[in-house]
Formats: C-alpha cells, sequence, structure tokens
C-alpha cells in the first residue's frame, strides 16, 4: 500500500495500466504479456510505503507526475520472481501531457534483485523489451535538454544487474545511499551528477560509471571492494572526484575524458577519515593503503600526504593519509652493515597494522605450532583485529577464510559470532588436522567479510609455515 500524505491520491495498483481520470497515459508496455500488480503514481503529492512491494508486474512503481515525494519508510521493493525484465522504480521523461518529469524525490527504501533497481527514463529504453529508441523525436528531444531535477537519497539498492541508471538528466543528486554487490552499480549517462556520502561496494563489474557527463561531484564516497573499476570515466568532462575512501584493485579507468580534478581546494573541515583538512582522497588498492604501497611521507602529520598520488594519468595533490601513519623513511646517516649470504626458508607474512576508514581487518597471531606428526588432530588459535574505524556487527560477517592446504586441515570460513568494537580483538579456537605425508607446508588464512563465496578481503594472506614429521 502507499498512502499519499497530501493532495488527493490518484495511483493504480491493478493488472493492467489504468490512466487515472481517464487521461491517457502512454507507458511501456503498451501491450505484451505483461500483467500483476504495480503502484502507479501520476500527480504531485507526497507518497508513502506502508509494506513491502513484490511486485508481478516488470515494474513495481510508476512515477509519471512533477513533484513528486516518495518516502520508502525503509520497506523494500524486490520483483516476485526474476529472470525476467524489472525495475523497481521507473521515472518517466515525460508526463500525460508531454512534459518533462521533474522534481521527484525518492528516499528511504531498499531495492533488491532487480534487472535495474531504479531507472530514470530518457530518450533510449531501447534495452527493455517494452522500450524504445526515441533519440530522433523533437518532443523526446526537448525534453532531454529540460534541466530535470531528480534527487535520490536513503536508498538502498542491492542484488541487481544495474543499481540505477539515469539517462539524459540535467541534475541528478544520490545522497547517503548504498549500492553494493550488484553487476554494476550506478550508469549515469550525460547530465550534472551530484553524488554525495553514497557507499559503492562489492559490485561484481563497475561500480560507478559515468558516461558522457560533464562536471558534477563525487565526495564523501566509500567506493571500496568492486571487481571492476570502481570509478570508470567514459568520455566525461571536468568532474571533480574528493574526499573519498577508493580502495579497488582498479580505483579509475579514464576513456578519453579530460577536465577531471582528484582534489579540491584544502578547506578547514574534516574529512572522512577524521582528519581535519579536506581535500584529496584517500587511495587503497585490496585493502593496502598507497601512502603504505608508495611510500607517501606525510612529515608535517597534518593529514595531506607530502608528494601527489597519481592514479589513470589523473593527479591528486592532496591525498588523504590518516595522522601520524604516513610512511617513514630510514635512517641515512647509520653505518653500512656487510652484507652476509642466507639461504631463506619459507617464514610466516603477517599483514600489517593499518589505520582505514570503515570496515577492516586483520589477523595478528596464532597458536598454530610449527612442526607437527601427519594425521594428528591440534587445538589452535587465531586472532583477529579490528583495526578500521566501525565496530563489527553480525551483519558484518568478519571472519577468516582459509584457503588451499589450510582449507582441508580446517574450516574454511570463521565468523566472528559477536560484536567487535574498534581497536579490540577476537581469537578463534579450532581444530587442525595436520596433512597424512611429512613434508613442509604453507597454511594461508585471509581477513575477509562476507562468508562463504566472500569476494573483499582486507590486506595480504596470513601464512604460516608448518613441518610434517
Amino acid at each position: 500500500m502507499i498512502r499519499k500524505t497530501f493532495f488527493t491520491l490518484c495511483f493504480a495498483l491493478l493488472f493492467i495500466i489504468q490512466p487515472c481520470f481517464g487521461i491517457p497515459i502512454q507507458f511501456p508496455p503498451n501491450d505484451g504479456p505483461y500483467t500483476g500488480d504495480y503502484v502507479l503514481i501520476s500527480e504531485p503529492g507526497r507518497y508513502t510505503l506502508e509494506h513491502n512491494i513484490t511486485h508481478t508486474y516488470p515494474v513495481g512503481v510508476i512515477i509519471t507526475s512533477s513533484s513528486v515525494i516518495l518516502d520508502g519508510q525503509e520497506f523494500q521493493i524486490k520483483p516476485a520472481s526474476t529472470g525476467g525484465p524489472s525495475v523497481g522504480i521507473w521515472v518517466s521523461l515525460l508526463d500525460a501531457k508531454g512534459e518533462p518529469v521533474t522534481g521527484v524525490r525518492i528516499q528511504n527504501i531498499t531495492i533488491l534483485d532487480e534487472v535495474s533497481g531504479i531507472y530514470l527514463e530518457g530518450t533510449d529504453s531501447s534495452e527493455f523489451p517494452w522500450g524504445s529508441d526515441r533519440t530522433s523525436d523533437e518532443k523526446m528531444k526537448n525534453a532531454q535538454e529540460f534541466g530535470r531535477d531528480i534527487k535520490t537519497s536513503g536508498v538502498t539498492i542491492t542484488g541487481s544487474r544495474i543499481g540505477m541508471v539515469s539517462k539524459d538528466l540535467a541534475a541528478l543528486s544520490i545522497w547517503q545511499s548504498e549500492i553494493r554487490n550488484n553487476e554494476i552499480g550506478l550508469q549515469i549517462i550525460g547530465g550534472i551528477p551530484d553524488i554525495r556520502d553514497v557507499i559503492i561496494s562489492d559490485n561484481s563489474g563497475i561500480g560507478l560509471h559515468l558516461q558522457k557527463t560533464s562536471g558534477g561531484d563525487i565526495t564523501g564516497c566509500r567506493i571500496e571492494g568492486n571487481h571492476g573499476p570502481g570509478i570508470l570515466l567514459d568520455q566525461t568532462t571536468g568532474v571533480h572526484i574528493w574526499n573519498n575512501i577508493l580502495d579497488n584493485l582498479v580505483n579509475i579507468k579514464n576513456n578519453e575524458s579530460e577536465g577531471t580534478t582528484l582534489f579540491h581546494p584544502l578547506l578547514n573541515q574534516t574529512n572522512i577519515i577524521k582528519g581535519d583538512l579536506t581535500g584529496g582522497n584517500l587511495w587503497a588498492m585490496g585493502g593496502i593503503p598507497v601512502y603504505v604501497s608508495h611510500k607517501i611521507t606525510d612529515v608535517d602529520h597534518n593529514g595531506i600526504g607530502d608528494i601527489p598520488y597519481t592514479e589513470a594519468g589523473l593527479i591528486d595533490q592532496y591525498t588523504l593519509v590518516p595522522s601520524g601513519t604516513g610512511y617513514s623513511p630510514p635512517e641515512t646517516d647509520a653505518e653500512p652493515v656487510e652484507q652476509v649470504p642466507v639461504t631463506h626458508t619459507p617464514v610466516p607474512v603477517s599483514t600489517p597494522l593499518s589505520i582505514i576508514t570503515g570496515i577492516h581487518a586483520i589477523i595478528i597471531g596464532n597458536t598454530i605450532p610449527s612442526e607437527m606428526q601427519t594425521k594428528t588432530s591440534y587445538p589452535v588459535t587465531i586472532t583477529i583485529f579490528n583495526d578500521g574505524s566501525d565496530d563489527w556487527l553480525d551483519m558484518h560477517a568478519v571472519g577468516i577464510k582459509a584457503t588451499d592446504q589450510a582449507a582441508t586441515s580446517g574450516p574454511e570460513w570463521l565468523v566472528v559470532p559477536s560484536i567487535v568494537k574498534s581497536k579490540q580483538s577476537y581469537t578463534f579456537n579450532f581444530e587442525l588436522m595436520s596433512p597424512s605425508t611429512p613434508g613442509t607446508y604453507e597454511l594461508s588464512y585471509q581477513a575477509a567479510r562476507g562468508g562463504q563465496g566472500v569476494s573483499v578481503t582486507f590486506g595480504r594472506p596470513y601464512k604460516k609455515v608448518i613441518t610434517v614429521k
């Protein structure tokens, strides 16, 4: 149920598209085997979800009017079944009178398992079986050039092929939302996007795809753990990317784009990692901050790196460094030490402590014996440390993932069963069965998040070399 809290409510919750007051509304699909429940909002006003919506029609909520506020009140929208084309919320390009739809606000709602979580229609919707390419239609082209304004906030989209699609929209604002575990997080074509305080994480492809946009800001965001580029700049101009945490194997891919800046003139305000100056971004790759991997110093401890960082040919002049943690160069005035050749044997490798905003973890110790007898069970422990700024809750599923020989000798996945506060640790107790064949083995463990099939790992693997006799 959707409730309209002012103006007279005019919506359809039917099995075919029905116009209000008999005014024909052209909305796809006009024909075809599309039946089932949906909600149509065709008048200005404030609407609230009163319960979850599970739609059998391919679109859950259709907005064909300007000046609409849709408040989900933390309820969710999802399709009754997956596999077919589906959209959680569709905002039309034109209203029933042929005027551009603008002034739409979508807030406090969760959208699950759609083809497109939110679809902001442009002149070409031909990717859907009911859509069409109307780029040659003068009325549609004029509507595209109109300064349409749509804003989303407090929105969570997960499990979709594309979290949100925006086409030909001049002014798009996405604030304080979470776009995670989709194939593509956000796809924005054209316009001037304003993306603030958004988590774009763990998407199997691109996190944020900007195509032919001009200007706009990406700030206060955590773009991390995406399998493709965190941000793909595709023929864009003049986008400003500043005060974000970027932690992907490829943070930015730059495709024929120009005028992008990765920093803001320094501001005396708290930045995304709680420092005193706001300027550039915190950069990491696979959980390893670049101020460690690229040896970026912060001699004056002001939280800004002493040298710029370059990504995809773009320069961040004011890389963020947690105060007091920048790379410290070794002393150079010590007497040289004679180098004596040694024979190297495998040794345990531990992940260094880091300081990073958000959810993060490292393995800091173990009681696994260095020598074991074959086919023998040993009670052992591994300790994991919360070196992030956020407390771990059950929903985060932070734990330890065992790989290779470690996964066959003991549990493959260990999940922290309780809240672990920032800067506290948790110790796992479990049984480890030694291999049946004598030899030297390397056990590998990884601090991770997400459970079986986990896609987010933190830092380097933690390794333990054992000798089995």
